[in-house]
């Protein structure tokens, strides 16, 4: 039997490809930054954080939200809004994507008033706890469970809980559960929101959001762990969902759909980037642009899906001749771009020979008699005299390449290197 589909983690998915989408749905604050911090979408609940964030009341997050935009990295912040009982407590999810980063907020304020009543008032504990939907316990000085909130958890019975170590319930230590280092179920300091991995009755794993307090006796001693714990896998996956759509979101935006190379706007993009640092360094590096010979003449006796297959065996020998911090793409058609990090001439005339070899091999399969499948290829060098654009330094690759198809198909042309100032 399949399993059941979960429809809020479906709608999710779905809506993570469009954040227009998944905001007014979210059931938290919700908002969609441009790249310069300024806020392009945002549902009403994130109304009162924007407005801190704006009054500059929110100096950590707007800390956090400057370096995710700046490292494109993921980050989990905390905010506090001023409010009657305390305000309210917020735990915030930065994703950013494509330049953008898309805010995801949870109201924590119960966990954090329940919290301070635990410190306040053990018969206030078990009050708040017995109509509470989280999991709230107590551990003894011999850890194990001395009280487990009324409706039990994981499946459980309280009574079948108490008495019990919570290792006992604890899932295998591994990549995909880490054990955390500190166990809040004994811990002798307050812990907030660690993540712990528990089998329930049935033998599932769930992940579990811990916060605690020691308990003291008279004398200041230890005396057990008491805290609450809230059943935040579905949250988890909703969170893992919209990273694995983000991911896909950003492939799918900077990757040729055929050959899996980068495409040509984030191929441009990068290489900008690598000209300013060479410039920069006085370091220099090399452009490939080569196309294939008589490819056309596949397409028209060995129909198109031959033609893809060529694309992808020259992609294939592209990405095993390449090392990690060269660049390729597949610019259109059948062209390519390489870019080789800091790298002269006789890594040109290198790489120019392998890419022949690879051709021949190609050939050999699917070229057709007569037309022989080849490569045309055009090398240059970047400039240390001038900061020179991606584009400019293209556009001499593709003048290179045309010169070595004048000489002959399956010719290659290795323009001069620029003397350094």
């Amino acid at each position: 039997m399949e399993p059941a589909s979960n429809p809020s983690l479906d709608l999710i998915a779905t809506a993570a490809l469009e954040p227009a989408a998944l905001i007014p749905v979210f059931p938290g604050p919700a908002a969609l930054f441009d790249g310069n911090g300024a806020v392009l979408f945002a549902n009403r609940a994130a109304g009162p954080l924007l407005d801190a964030l704006a009054a500059d009341r929110l100096v950590a997050l707007a800390a956090a939200l400057d370096a995710s935009l700046a490292d494109g990295l993921p980050r989990q912040e905390k905010a506090d809004l001023p409010g009657l009982r305390g305000g309210t407590a917020l735990h915030l999810t930065l994703l950013p994507h494509g330049g953008q980063l898309l805010l995801l907020g949870r109201d924590t304020t119960l966990e954090r008033n329940l919290l301070q009543a635990l410190m306040q008032s053990r018969q206030l504990f078990r009050d708040l706890v017995a109509c509470s939907t989280d999991f709230a316990w107590e551990t003894k000085p011999d850890g194990r469970f001395g009280f487990v909130s009324p409706r039990g958890a994981m499946g459980y019975t309280a009574r079948e809980l108490e008495g019990h170590m919570p290792t006992d319930f604890a899932a295998p230590d591994s990549p995909e559960t880490p054990r955390p280092t500190l166990w809040p179920f004994t811990a002798t300091a307050p812990q907030e929101a660690v993540e712990v991995f528990l089998r329930r009755k049935d033998g599932s794993v769930g992940c579990f959001e811990v916060s605690c307090v020691a308990v003291r006796d008279g004398k200041g001693e230890w005396a057990g762990t008491r805290g609450v714990a809230r059943d935040v896998t579905e949250a988890r996956e909703r969170v893992e969902a919209l990273r694995r759509a983000h991911k896909t979101l950003n492939t799918l935006a900077n990757t040729d759909g055929l050959t899996g190379l980068l495409n040509r706007r984030a191929f441009l993009d990068e290489l900008e980037k690598r000209l300013s640092r060479h410039h920069r360094n006085r370091l220099i590096g090399t452009l490939i642009y080569f196309d294939l010979d008589n490819f056309k003449k596949v397409n028209d006796v060995r129909g198109h899906q031959a033609g893809d297959e060529v694309l992808k065996a020259v992609a294939e020998a592209v990405r095993k001749t390449l090392r990690v911090v060269d660049l390729a793409s597949r610019i259109g058609g059948d062209e390519f771009l390489l870019w080789l990090e800091e790298t002269g001439r006789d890594s040109a005339a290198s790489m120019a020979a392998r890419l022949m070899e690879a051709a021949a091999e190609i050939n050999k399969q699917w070229g057709v008699e007569g037309f022989p499948l080849g490569f045309s290829i055009g090398a240059v060098f970047s400039r240390l005299d001038v900061v020179e654009g991606a584009e400019a330094l293209v556009a001499r690759a593709d003048a290179a390449m045309y010169v070595a198809k004048k000489g002959g198909k399956g010719r290659t042309h290795i323009a001069e290197e620029v003397d350094p100032v």
